[in-house]
């Protein structure tokens, strides 16, 4: 069980009553938390400040989420406005009512249009400060980075209070000096984010987690049977394990913001026993980590936000390639593909997504390493794969006597394939059937859009043919990609010449006939009636007599080139074409 807190609390009398400034007074002890101090203690980089009319030095006392249907006094606070964007028309309303309550910031969403003139104009003759959140940050995290460094910001003392926002290992070595011990940072799936340096020597279990990055799979085994991470996960206080043979004691706190667990501390004793002071130590280091792991967390996802943001940009053709380039650590003359991959029903309990998931894992882990988009809603993954030079043989020594040998020419496609194929089984894995298109290899990053398309189009020929590889590129499809291509063009014309085929679609529905299909499977089977017949299903009297009509109610001549064609072009844009058994 967890420790009983044994440090001295502060006496009730001196603890300072929260509302004892006058409404408007922005006065207060020089160690209270400020607007500038939260922000700067973990939030400045996830909001901007629009307008500050009392200065960044006004007081904050709490972090609070606006509710319209509440009338609520807010005096000090930070406001939330989790709904609402800062262009909206009642952006300005909001901010109004954060004012009466006394507020000392209010944050909005911020808009792709920026803050509405009128939002702006009432910002100007409202005490309250306005603020936009980025949109690489979610509200539960603002949230809890506010109310981190609100806390912080308090007035911490220690070697820990100089340690910059987010330097794990510099904040590990301060612990280690506050509490008296080997500090280790952990994040909540015991991966080793920073550690002290020693002074006697790291012990062996500390040795076998900083080696490996994280807890060895076995102790974590041993510390979930005796309970002790279970304690560690439920309680806010400090743990204690004692001393083994081969082990010295240890001290681990978790680490919050709010009811969310960030991470936590660990502390060894190193060469001495651990003081009476370590536990009390300890506790404060956990509430001062707390904005460090939130930073740290939020930066990594941030990284990894911003490089899906180039990704999506580069793939879309909407960005600016040096600026993705940098983003992406690549340079602008890149060669690059782009793969899709189609997580389809598989037999079973198959999970597309989760199959999804699994192959975005696979391109991370692939050298060179994929960069990954999900479209969730469409079950599909597209990742752009860098692609690096594989000179042939080039630099071998020739044996003597003989001439040296030419370079064989390297299959440029080649690490797409490979990928192509570890993603195809990445989604079989998980019971979905997989669809994996490559795209045209492209010479920089300017044509991953490019690449993007043709991926697309592959995917597209993939999915509506039989009998294809679950893994093809351009070359793999080309009759039909060509095909498709013709078609797309077809119709995208105004009007599209699709000869009889629109007049056979509405009669069909209207009179709940199949003459298009019928008409589709002939062209599919080269006019040889009694294939068709048995593709149908239908007596090849019953099929002559469907073509008879085809004829008379649309003037489809079948022995006319031009009017096949055409005919054929419209039912490819229909989707009747290629043929498929089932009705599409």
């Amino acid at each position: 069980m967890p420790p009983t807190p044994d440090d001295a609390r502060e006496p009730e009398d001196a603890r300072r009553p929260e509302d004892a400034r006058e409404p408007g007074d922005i006065s207060g002890p020089e160690d209270a938390p400020t607007l500038a101090t939260v922000l700067a203690a973990g939030a400045g980089e996830a909001v901007e400040v629009v307008t500050a009319p009392g200065g960044h030095a006004v007081p904050v006392r709490g972090i609070g989420v606006y509710d319209p249907g509440e009338t609520f006094s807010a005096r000090g606070h930070v406001l939330v406005a989790t709904g609402v964007d800062a262009s909206s028309p009642a952006a300005a309303d909001v901010l109004r009512a954060a004012a009466r309550a006394k507020a000392a910031a209010l944050v909005l969403r911020r808009g792709a249009a920026g803050p509405a003139p009128r939002l702006l104009d009432v910002a100007r003759t409202v005490p309250t400060a306005l603020l936009t959140r980025a949109p690489w940050v979610e509200w539960t995290e603002l949230i809890a980075l506010l109310r981190a460094g609100l806390a912080q910001s308090g007035g911490a003392e220690g070697p820990h209070a100089e340690v910059p926002l987010g330097d794990l290992p510099a904040l590990a070595n301060a612990f280690a000096t506050l509490v008296g011990g080997a500090v280790t940072i952990e994040d909540p799936e015991s991966r080793v984010l920073a550690y002290s340096r020693t002074e006697n020597g790291a012990d062996p279990l500390r040795r076998l987690t900083i080696l490996g990055q994280r807890v060895p799979r076995w102790r974590l085994a041993e510390l979930g049977a005796s309970g002790f991470l279970r304690t560690l996960w439920t309680s806010d206080d400090v743990v204690h394990r004692p001393a083994e043979e081969r082990f010295p004691e240890r001290l681990a706190i978790a680490v919050r913001a709010g009811e969310e667990v960030l991470g936590s501390l660990w502390v060894a004793a190193d060469g001495t026993p651990l003081g009476p002071g370590a536990r009390r130590a300890l506790r404060e280091a956990a509430r001062t980590a707390a904005p460090h792991l939130l930073h740290h967390r939020l930066r990594t996802r941030t990284g990894s936000t911003r490089r899906t943001q180039a990704v999506r940009a580069l793939i879309d053709g909407t960005a600016d390639v040096p600026s993705a380039a940098a983003t992406l650590g690549l340079a602008p003359h890149t060669p690059c593909v782009v793969l899709s991959v189609l997580a389809l029903p598989g037999t079973g309990q198959s999970d597309p997504a989760r199959a999804l998931h699994l192959a975005a894992l696979q391109a991370t882990a692939h050298h060179p390493a994929g960069l990954t988009v999900r479209e969730d809603d469409r079950h599909r993954l597209d990742v752009l794969l860098p692609l690096t030079p594989h000179p042939a043989e080039q630099g071998r020594a020739p044996q003597q006597g003989r001439a040296p040998e030419q370079p064989r020419p390297e299959d440029p496609l080649r690490d797409a394939k490979r990928l192509g194929r570890e993603l195809a089984a990445a989604v079989r894995g998980a019971g979905a059937r997989p669809l994996v298109a490559i795209g045209s290899v492209r010479e920089e990053l300017s044509g991953v859009a490019a690449s993007h398309r043709a991926a697309h189009l592959v995917l597209r020929v993939l999915g509506a043919r039989e009998g294809l590889p679950e893994v093809a590129g351009e070359d793999d499809v080309r009759a039909a990609l060509d095909a498709l291509r013709v078609t797309d063009a077809v119709a995208a014309l105004t009007p599209p010449p699709d000869g009889p085929v629109r007049a056979l679609l509405a009669y069909d529905e209207e009179h709940r006939t199949d003459l298009a299909r019928t008409l589709a499977a002939y062209l599919d089977r080269f006019g040889d009636v009694p294939a068709t017949a048995k593709l149908l299903a239908v007596h090849p009297n019953t099929l002559r007599y469907r073509l008879r009509r085809l004829h008379d109610l649309f003037g489809v001549d079948l022995a006319d080139p031009d009017t096949r064609l055409v005919a054929e072009l419209g039912l490819r844009a229909a989707g009747l074409l290629p043929w498929t058994t089932a009705p599409r």
